[in-house]
């Protein structure tokens, strides 16, 4: 018999005792390891008494050695390391090793007797030489490979010879393997390094998109927000940036106005407690003109109170004070700030409006909150949100309001259609239809002013539209079970908002076309959604006529020129928002032209209807109820939508005129281009606006200066004159009219009661860079939407990296960059 072979340092025996080395020897030789095996030439007879007790002992050992199974992952036996055995194991998702493979399980001869002798069949031997591989899916970053063709259980197996228990094992594995494979194609595993989350597989390609807004600061602006508008004149910009940074012309001048707008809005914040909520009414003269004013102008076209109702409980009022609850104070004060804003021209209860909406805001945040979930907390959320957004305060936060709103209204069933709940009366079912038409169009309408998605969609509820008839004929005091008669096309209380909720679905596609980050640039689809808007104005325009035809018909008034152009406000600024992405290629790509002529047209129609566009009404004193006078004072005095729609249609004017100047200046023809004065027109009037709205209280000047700026580059581009001395003009043209703006701020200042300097010449002011350092940015206004560095005064370029770069260096091609 031939000796045993000595043991080394790479021999497996030589750290390991037996029970150890049979459980390593199931993961396979490596590569420095030996396999121990028996000496067949080495006599195994039992009677011998020659052989050693060293050799007998050995060779015993040796028989009884088997190779079992690797129970182990390949990549763990390759690299010798402990295995769990899951799939995938613990080491090949620590190491994001993928994928994690098992080898085809060997199974020895004698066991294949043993199993042949327990088969079903026992007629034919089961041959079991091996058990399939198995894989675990692939992880994120690897392409799945193609799932196996299935195998049929009844197929033969893939080991020649093996029985029908061989083929049903076979069948079962191959089975696994390809729903593995089916799984992974569905959902791909991320490592840990990564998101640890699962992703679909059609969200990754979406997730490549550029983005489509601008980033400034903490907030992202969806690209129907007005900031994208103002990126499309980057020659304007660049020149009052190189100002800046120069510290030349307006910019010590804009810091002066900056510093005392501060000081106006810091005198017209008062201090409020919850104890003193409601305790700033005023006589009732002046309570009666701002309740008319809102109701004679909001309410009508936004439906949120129940009018006999309101006016009754306004009555009972009066004759105690005392006794009227809370609910009813904060919707009495919220109606008077909405009024407000349509008092009087210099908007004088402005700093009174603020601190009502701020009251309101107070009331609802105290405990319990439970106690405002009901149908009189919902309508003050609606009153509040639509203050928030009109008296400037905090108006650029609407959206987040209105998501609120529409979470609570959820909560409340109001997007449920009542004849799904319980049973209620007519009014309490009607009352609920029309707050959430009321909360779908708040929602709507912050949408696009934000630049942010709507995140509601119809099939999110089922509440049907309200039902086209008049405050008095639903009364809470009789219980009825049947609804009186509703004729869609009679005027009633309801025809206005019933006329804006037709085309509320079609305007929920556009923002949701325009501002969702997943949705395609498909021009095709921008076409389209013009179609339908097109379609929807007409609709809207034939129906307001019906309407004012057969208000003469009636004795009392339902619909003035103030519904009209309100609603006319809301449905035509959606041409703005579709085609604002594609209006800076437009110049270039001959193929996105349409898109200038209908960004241009609704430009001129909102200009018109914002009475931009011709001489404006003569100023009337405080309380007059005139329509038109009202919608005059909503636009120069009210923010939000008010001040943004008619900063993206000047923006589309300039652009045009500045455009048209430059056709002009590149051809032969020194004719001017065919509407180059009704644009000029229409940027004059919107100086004179931005004027009154600084009178009236409107703390930015950066508005009115870059409208001053654009029609300075358009005469200059005119004229021809050289490229410097256009600059030039620009900046002088800004420090003209910031010097008029600093006059008009001083103005305000003196008549709100604010401590402003006494010197009347803003030039021989020292620019006051200790006062300005240390105080945060106020909340966006005209002049922080512009978003200078809150420590540095003024800045007309973010102080943000954007992810694509400078204007300058966007590319025009890439709509979804701006």
């Amino acid at each position: 018999m031939a000796p045993s072979p000595p043991l080394s340092l790479n021999h497996p025996g030589f750290y390991l005792p037996d029970r150890e080395l049979a459980l390593a020897g199931q993961d396979g030789p490596g590569p420095e390891t030996a396999e121990v095996a028996p000496d067949s030439s080495a006599p195994l007879a039992s009677d011998s008494t020659s052989a050693a007790p060293s050799t007998h002992q050995a060779t015993a050992t040796a028989e009884k050695k088997r190779r079992r199974p690797a129970l182990s992952c390949e990549q763990c036996r390759r690299r010798k390391i402990r295995c769990d055995r899951g799939l995938p194991c613990v080491n090949c998702i620590k190491s994001s090793i993928s994928p994690c493979t098992y080898a085809p399980t060997h199974v020895p001869a004698s066991r294949n007797k043993k199993a042949a002798g327990h088969g079903h069949d026992f007629g034919a031997p089961a041959v079991l030489s091996h058990v399939p591989a198995r894989s675990a899916p692939v992880f994120e970053f690897q392409k799945p490979s193609p799932p196996p063709k299935p195998v049929s259980p009844s197929g033969p197996s893939s080991t020649g010879g093996s029985t029908s228990d061989t083929s049903t094992v076979d069948a079962l594995a191959a089975r696994v393997r390809e729903l593995e494979e089916k799984l992974s194609e569905r959902f791909h595993i991320s490592s840990r390094k990564a998101d640890d989350r699962l992703i679909g597989p059609a969200h990754q390609e979406e997730d490549q998109a550029p983005i489509k807004g601008t980033i400034s600061k903490t907030r992202f602006f969806g690209q129907s927000h007005w900031m994208n508008g103002a990126d499309m004149l980057p020659s304007i910009l660049g020149v009052l940036r190189n100002a800046e940074s120069q510290k030349i012309g307006p910019h010590r001048i804009f810091i002066k106005c900056k510093t005392l707008a501060r000081t106006i809005k810091e005198n017209r914040h008062k201090p409020i407690s919850s104890a003193g909520l409601g305790k700033t009414i005023p006589m009732r003269s002046l309570a009666d003109q701002l309740v008319d004013a809102y109701l004679r102008t909001f309410e009508g076209a936004i439906r949120i109170l129940h009018v006999p109702c309101f006016r009754a409980e306004y009555e009972r009022y009066w004759q105690n004070p005392d006794a009227a609850n809370d609910v009813f104070i904060m919707q009495l004060q919220l109606c008077m700030a909405l009024g407000a804003t349509v008092h009087d021209d210099l908007f004088t209860l402005r700093a009174t409006a603020m601190q009502w909406v701020h009251e309101a805001q107070l009331w609802l945040l105290l405990p319990p909150e439970k106690s405002r979930m009901t149908i009189a907390g919902i309508q003050i959320m609606c009153m509040l949100a639509t203050a928030k957004a009109t008296c400037a305060v905090g108006q650029d936060l609407t959206w987040v309001t209105t998501g609120g709103l529409i979470r609570q209204a959820m909560y409340m069933g109001l997007h449920r259609d009542p004849k799904h709940l319980a049973d209620m009366s007519v009014y309490r079912a009607e009352m609920r239809r029309r707050l959430w038409a009321t909360i779908l169009e708040l929602n709507l309408q912050s949408s696009y002013d934000a630049g942010g998605p709507p995140l509601v969609s119809p099939r999110d509820y089922d509440t049907r539209l309200p039902a086209n008839i008049n405050d008095d004929q639903l009364s809470d005091l009789s219980d009825e079970s049947k609804p009186p008669p509703s004729n869609p096309d009679a005027l009633t209380d309801m025809s206005v908002q019933l006329a804006l909720l037709e085309s509320q679905p079609l305007r929920l596609a556009i923002i949701k076309h325009v501002n969702e980050f997943r949705s395609k640039d498909s021009y095709p689809e921008t076409l389209r959604l013009n179609s339908e808007l097109t379609k929807a104005c007409r609709s809207l325009t034939e129906t307001l006529a019906s309407l004012t035809y057969a208000q003469k018909q009636l004795p009392r008034s339902v619909i003035t020129q103030f519904h009209c152009c309100f609603v006319q406000l809301l449905v035509y600024r959606c041409f703005i928002s579709l085609h604002q992405p594609m209006l800076a290629r437009a110049a270039e790509d001959p193929t996105v032209y349409y898109s200038r002529k209908v960004s241009l047209d609704s430009s001129l129609k909102l200009a018109q209807i914002c009475n931009l566009s011709h001489p404006r009404c003569p100023s009337a004193p405080p309380g007059a109820l005139d329509p038109m006078t009202s919608f005059d004072r909503l636009i120069t005095n009210g923010a939000g939508l008010f001040r943004v729609i008619p900063v993206q249609t000047l923006f589309s004017i300039a652009i045009e005129l500045i455009k048209k100047k430059e056709e002009e200046r590149d051809t032969l023809s020194s004719l001017p281009s065919m509407g180059s004065r009704e644009l000029r027109l229409v940027l004059d009037a919107a100086l004179a606006w931005s004027e009154r709205r600084i009178r009236s209280g409107e703390t930015n000047i950066k508005g009115y200066c870059f409208i001053a700026a654009c029609i300075s580059l358009a005469d200059g581009i005119e004229q021809g004159c050289p490229q410097e001395k256009i600059d030039q003009d620009v900046i002088d043209t800004g420090e003209r009219v910031s010097i008029r703006s600093w006059e008009l701020l001083k103005e305000v200042a003196e008549r709100e009661g604010a401590n402003a300097n006494e010197d009347g010449s803003p030039l021989g002011m020292e620019e006051p860079v200790e006062i300005m350092e240390g105080i945060v940015e106020m909340p966006f206004d005209w002049i922080d939407d512009f978003n200078w560095d809150p420590m540095n005064d003024f800045s007309w370029a973010r102080q943000v990296p954007r992810p694509f770069g400078d204007i300058d260096s966007v590319d025009p091609s890439v709509v979804s960059q701006f």
